[in-house]
């Protein structure tokens, strides 16, 4: 049983009293449910300040300079955070009082098998004037609601408006849907879509103009490894490294282990560790020599276990487990400094982990449920 350190927070001071806090600067962010996001400073490991938003943030997405952050709400509001003045600087809604949106390129975390961890499925492009995703909108007439086919669109954020809307390829009437996840090149001109194998779109005219197949395994009978874009801001831009699955269609076996993708040579490197097994995430340490991921073991209860994995990504192994108290449902980051791993999404607390000895260091209470991702940046 781990030993808690517990810190209370107030959230019910206005924000400029939380801004008279000094902060080191190496600043992590979260969204929760009575429209704010949170500033936490990871060396103080306290909330620092607190923005308010006019909606309740829900995805986000971290700009390619580290310097907004995209904030869609529950009413399809995007809002635009300014992180070194700490102000929103821009909000708009995607709808009108006609129409009902909803953002459909989420997709489960294929890893986790028969789990409802969700990817965000929004690409943003990486000089700052559009995000991309698909949508689908609901139109009320006079006595139905009439539903449109999805659109891949591009949100214009200097226009503040849905500046291009594309019809999907024959064969796509439904989108990319709930099978796939995005990364945009690093010169904003390619979109890659991770699914059964990766396509490649040009994004000024969303036509196809690449296709990477993911390899076959090499055993018989075997589905080939599928690999996602993970939603992970320490991740190099030019490139993807994430955990792979290929599943046996015979016997159902199972294989675990990682891949990278460069996405200027379009090279793919597989790397098979082991029996595949339930999973939840996985993220990279900020200097890309480490991988952290979740793993339930089987139980229910109090008999159920998780497990902390550490993966040293040059030798693609497995170098360290532990043990850890679980809960019902829960989400994970790390830290901007590689230092800390954080433990969130069960109601309103934030737990912090020492990367290292993986061994919990203190719980703290922020008073609100949480609703988005915990955005950690890389330490300059």
């Amino acid at each position: 049983m781990n030993r808690f350190v517990l810190v209370g927070l107030t959230l019910g001071l206005c924000s400029a009293a939380f801004g008279q806090m000094a902060s080191t600067g190496q600043l992590m962010y979260i969204g929760t449910l009575d429209k704010k996001l949170l500033v936490i400073d990871e060396n103080k490991e306290a909330v620092v300040d607190t923005i308010p938003l006019d909606g309740i943030p829900r995805t986000t997405a971290l700009s390619a300079d580290n310097k907004k952050l995209y904030i869609f709400t529950t009413q399809m509001l995007l809002e635009t955070v300014d992180l070194d003045t700490r102000k929103v600087v821009s909000s708009f809604s995607l709808g009108d009082p006609r129409s009902r949106l909803q953002i459909r390129a989420t997709a489960p975390n294929r890893i986790l098998v028969g789990g409802n961890t969700r990817y965000s499925g929004i690409a943003v492009d990486p000089t700052g004037r559009y995000i991309y995703t698909t949508m689908k909108v609901a139109i009320k007439d006079i006595d139905e609601y009439r539903i449109e086919p999805p659109q891949f669109v591009a949100i214009d954020l200097q226009e503040k408006k849905i500046a291009k809307t594309w019809q999907f390829p024959k064969g796509m009437d439904q989108g990319f849907g709930f099978d796939a996840t995005y990364k945009v090149s690093p010169d904003g001109k390619l979109l890659y879509v991770f699914q059964d194998d990766i396509l490649i779109f040009d994004l000024a005219t969303f036509t196809q103009v690449g296709e990477i197949p993911l390899a076959q395994p090499p055993y018989p009978g075997a589905s080939p490894y599928r690999l996602a874009a993970n939603e992970d801001s320490l991740d190099s831009p030019d490139s993807v490294t994430s955990v792979f699955t290929s599943v046996d269609d015979i016997v159902h076996k199972g294989t675990l282990g990682l891949a990278t993708i460069n996405l200027e040579t379009r090279k793919v490197s597989y790397f098979p560790i082991g029996p595949l097994l339930p999973m939840m995430g996985f993220l990279v340490s900020p200097d890309h020599k480490r991988g952290y991921s979740i793993m339930p073991k089987i139980g229910i209860g109090e008999n159920r276990e998780t497990e902390w994995w550490v993966w040293d990504i040059p030798t693609h192994t497995v170098i360290r487990k532990k043990t850890f108290e679980s809960r019902p449902t829960f989400k994970f980051g790390v830290g901007g400094d590689g230092k800390h791993l954080y433990l969130y999404g069960a109601g309103s607390t934030l737990e912090i982990f020492n990367a290292d000895t993986l061994e919990s260091e203190k719980l703290i209470y922020l008073n609100k449920d949480t609703t988005t991702n915990l955005i950690t940046i890389a330490k300059r």
